[in-house]
């Protein structure tokens, strides 16, 4: 797997560096070492190439998870990092994946 874990934003700044702080904050308490990036949605298309797990926040378009899947990109809802409820799989599911 690639080593690094997006995260994207319309922006690229508030709700995707809220969400990468969270995870890269979990992944460094389980003493997990894996870079973690907020990114804009914008430029998903050339981010997803070198990356390995792309949590979104608006789901993203057909094209978007088509690339994903032919790239070998797992991809995971991020608002449940915000809201609380789910969250625990989902990083359980990510954790699996970078350990």
């Amino acid at each position: 797997m690639k080593r690094r874990l997006i995260v994207a934003c319309g922006s690229g700044v508030a709700t995707s560096q809220t969400i990468a702080s969270k995870i890269a904050s979990l992944l460094e308490d389980d003493g997990i070492d894996f870079p973690v990036e907020a990114v804009d949605y914008k430029s998903i298309q050339n981010e997803l190439p070198s990356t390995g797990i792309y949590v979104y926040v608006a789901q993203p378009d057909d094209e978007v998870l088509e690339k994903a899947d032919e790239l070998g990109v797992k991809v995971f809802p991020g608002i449940p990092f915000l809201t609380g409820m789910g969250a625990v799989q989902i990083y359980d599911d990510i954790k699996a994946l970078v350990e």
